[in-house]
């Protein structure tokens, strides 16, 4: 097993439990324009998707197109409810803290989105500017080129970084740029993560220990 020389985490489900509120207001919007859809359904069927995405799955599915306004509608109500409810994941600053090799976030979201939930979440002065957009690179997860990035920008090769997520087009992302993937099962079952490749847990305590007992058994 490769020596880990750099952790990369993606936000949204990772560092913040923002998914619950993300799909809150996707599924407030679509009710609004008159679909009846489960919002528990929604919440395990989008989970690391992209918004585009989740909406144009969701146009295919109801045959439905989406009105102009909502994009900034869902971005305006989603910085709202953000602000007022969302909580870091249990766990997530004792590992961020005890990690001995540098860290980064890798997400598919904007940079701003990225630094509003790192500031909430009083976890921004653990990762300073070491962060990675999905928006700012050619293609967003599913593919490898936010996690390439991430690794190119620290001159360390894929195969000594490992990342931290939550979703399947993320541990699919992760996978594909040839690095080792931790996926923590919150949202997603454990048997999907092991079956797109990725190293189950089940809480950030957890993978503290796993982690702790690797860097431990590489020590000379």
């Amino acid at each position: 097993m490769e020596k880990i020389e750099l952790v990369i985490f993606d936000c949204d489900g990772v560092l913040v439990d923002t998914e619950p509120l993300a799909n809150r207001v996707f599924v407030q919007l679509v009710r609004e324009n008159g679909f009846d859809v489960d919002e528990n359904t929604y919440l395990h069927k989008f989970s690391g998707v992209t918004l585009p995405d989740r909406i144009r799955t969701t146009e295919q599915e109801l045959s439905w197109s989406a009105p102009e306004d909502f994009l900034p509608q869902f971005h305006e109500r989603l910085i709202e409810l953000t602000e007022a409810n969302m909580q870091p994941v249990d766990g997530i600053h004792e590992l961020v803290r005890s990690l001995p090799v540098p860290i980064c976030v890798a997400s598919n979201g904007s940079r701003a989105e990225i630094d509003l939930r790192l500031r909430l979440s009083k976890l921004a002065p653990f990762f300073g500017s070491a962060i990675f957009s999905g928006l700012e690179v050619a293609n967003p997860k599913p593919a490898p080129d936010v996690y390439l990035a991430a690794a190119q920008s620290f001159g360390i090769e894929p195969s000594r970084c490992v990342v931290v997520e939550d979703s399947l087009p993320g541990v699919s992302a992760g996978r594909s740029a040839g690095m080792r993937v931790y996926g923590y099962a919150a949202l997603t079952s454990k048997d999907k993560l092991v079956e797109a490749g990725a190293i189950p847990f089940a809480s950030m305590n957890e993978l503290q220990h796993i982690l702790a007992q690797e860097f431990q058994s590489i020590r000379p």
